[in-house]
């Protein structure tokens, strides 16, 4: 702001009354209306090369009286109308006839009444004029009505009239930062914050334009606050003005709305958690987007294998997530579905759980590290096999230990004997297992055992033994063979036997009849009669009553040759019970 005080170089009153006279050597000139005469005065003066241009905050006339008008008063108020000059005056000759025309703008003042003080008339709209037009005369036409005031001229040399100018500087704008607004949220600028005026002007505040109503709104609010109202994403460029009452400047602001990002809460997993054989991997938690009239879709992502869709909503709706994943053969599943190759056991896994809306927003990925261990195969021991016994009715044992380094592991311990069906021999979370192994169940020559264990998710371990049968045939002189007779009501008191047997074999007949618990007693039997069947075979006939019916019958037949040579056999035995 700068204040210059313009001396006034010529001044010259014309009067209605007396249109052909000049008043140019007077010492006062008097301004305003009286008794029917128009009292007009014309000033001059030279404007400063410092205000060409220049908005002007204020100018006034200031004048001293001089005395008192004929048929003025002191009591009433002069309007007063100040004009521009279309062509200069002569000091010493102008008239009221020969007056120069008015052109410019008119600045409206009033002189309050008669005083004897000094007293002041706006100019501000006429020496704006002048400022601004490199033609214009550098002078002006004060006239006024409603009494009359005669002011000292610029002769005078204690107080000549001058005319006072206060320039205005226009308020200064520092760049306002480019601001982001959420779609469909409001942000504020102070703008206040970002203008100074160096008069210290009031400033008030507006927008002048906006690139793209259909990206953001705008509006002054509470005075120098900026409302910005997104309304789509996209950008905008908002024109923003501060008036300090006489200059206007504008400045932009950049505008930016987007998209608000959706959310995502997880509760499961937890972080490093660790899945063995056919864990389930739960994925729980939830979505959320703040704008309206889109679609969210949830997404997770293993390593890096390619994202699955875990779930799709409108927005400004709860989304719940939830999805099992399952651990097994040591790849992760969807149902039965393969999302990953093989996991390694040992190093860190990665979940990525987000989501994204229709307009590609993204929220935070949210990571979970998960380990894995793989299912391992169970193990088994088998104890150094020492087979026993020279008949078939002689066994010995095959045993071994089985067990699983798995967590919640069973296992099942099965044996298969050559070609066999395999027999389970044990099942339990682990431990000790054995076979009883009979002679008669191995065949002559090689016999292949095969021991296998198998634990809850499929793993198996296996180990076979081979053991060889040998056949050893050694002749005898004599036999036993014991025979157990069931009678078909239970208990018999008497027996009836025929044996067929060759001639020359020779046999002994023995028989025990006994309660059930009680200890076989026998009896040697003599055949009651003895009569040849064919040439070379006899049938021996026995019989045998006891006191009482017993239910534990047992026939011994002891058949014996004196030779190795002999050949001879019972051919048939048969009988009866009472």
């Amino acid at each position: 702001m700068a204040t210059y005080r313009l001396s006034i170089t010529k001044d010259a009153e014309v009067r209605s009354a007396l249109p052909n006279n000049n008043y140019g050597s007077s010492n006062t000139f008097s301004i305003g209306a009286v008794e029917g005469n128009n009292l007009s005065a014309y000033l001059g003066f030279t404007l400063p090369e410092a205000l060409k241009g220049k908005k002007i905050k204020s100018a006034s006339l200031v004048m001293t009286p001089g005395g008192m008008v004929s048929g003025a008063n002191t009591t009433s108020a002069i309007n007063t109308y100040s004009y521009n000059l279309a062509n200069d005056f002569v000091e010493t000759s102008i008239t009221y006839a020969t007056r120069p025309a008015n052109v410019g703008n008119i600045s409206i003042g009033i002189i309050p009444k008669y005083d004897t003080s000094p007293t002041s008339v706006n100019l501000k709209e006429c020496i704006q004029y002048i400022a601004d037009n490199a033609n214009a005369i550098p002078g002006i036409l004060v006239t006024g009505g409603g009494n009359a005031y005669a002011a000292n001229g610029r002769n005078i040399t204690g107080n000549p009239p001058y005319i006072l100018v206060e320039t205005n500087e226009a308020p200064v704008w520092s760049t306002v930062p480019t601001q982001t607004v959420r779609k469909g949220k409001l942000a504020t600028v102070n703008l206040a914050n970002y203008v100074s005026d160096a008069n210290g002007d009031a400033l008030t505040y507006g927008v002048a334009s906006n690139s793209d109503t259909s990206v953001v709104t705008a509006s002054v609010n509470s005075g120098n606050i900026l409302t910005l109202a997104g309304v789509a994403t996209g950008t905008a460029a908002v024109t923003v003005t501060a008036n300090d009452g006489t200059t206007k400047v504008a400045t932009t602001v950049n505008v930016n709305v987007i998209n608000i990002e959706p959310t995502v809460t997880l509760t499961l997993p937890t972080n490093n958690v660790t899945l063995y054989e056919k864990d389930i991997l739960s994925i729980i938690g939830t979505a959320y987007d703040e704008d309206p009239d889109q679609s969210v879709t949830a997404y997770y992502q293993i390593n890096s294998e390619p994202r699955k869709v875990l779930a799709t909503n409108l927005s400004q709706t709860q989304i719940a997530l939830s999805k099992q994943l399952t651990f097994k053969g040591g790849k992760i599943y969807d149902g039965e579905t393969v999302l990953t190759g093989t996991l390694t056991d040992g190093i860190a896994h990665t979940l990525k759980v987000w989501a994204e809306d229709s307009e590609k927003a993204s929220s935070v990925i949210v990571e979970r590290t998960f380990y894995v261990v793989p299912n391992r195969a169970p193990l088994l021991s088998v104890e150094a096999v020492a087979p026993s016994g020279v008949i078939d009715a002689d066994n010995f044992k095959i045993s071994g230990t089985a067990s699983d380094q798995d967590a919640n592991s069973t296992v099942k311990v099965t044996i298969r004997i050559n070609a066999g069906n395999a027999i389970e021999i044990y099942s339990g979370a682990g431990g000790a297992w054995e076979f009883v192994l009979a002679l008669s169940q191995l065949v002559v020559g090689q016999n292949t055992i095969v021991i296998e264990v198998i634990d809850n998710y499929g793993a198996k371990t296996s180990k076979t033994v081979t053991l060889n049968k040998k056949e050893m045939k050694t002749p005898i002189l004599q036999s036993v063979a014991r025979y157990k007779i069931e009678p078909p009501k239970g208990s018999a008191k008497g027996v009836l036997l025929f044996i067929q047997r060759d001639e020359e074999l020779d046999i002994k007949v023995e028989l025990s009849m006994t309660l059930n618990g009680e200890q076989e007693q026998y009896e040697t039997l003599t055949p009651a009669n003895t009569a040849p069947v064919q040439q070379g075979v006899v049938e021996d006939t026995f019989e045998y009553e006891g006191l009482e019916a017993k239910q534990n019958i047992i026939l011994k037949i002891t058949p014996s040759r004196t030779d190795l040579s002999f050949n001879h056999k019972i051919h048939l035995i048969s009988g009866a019970v009472d």
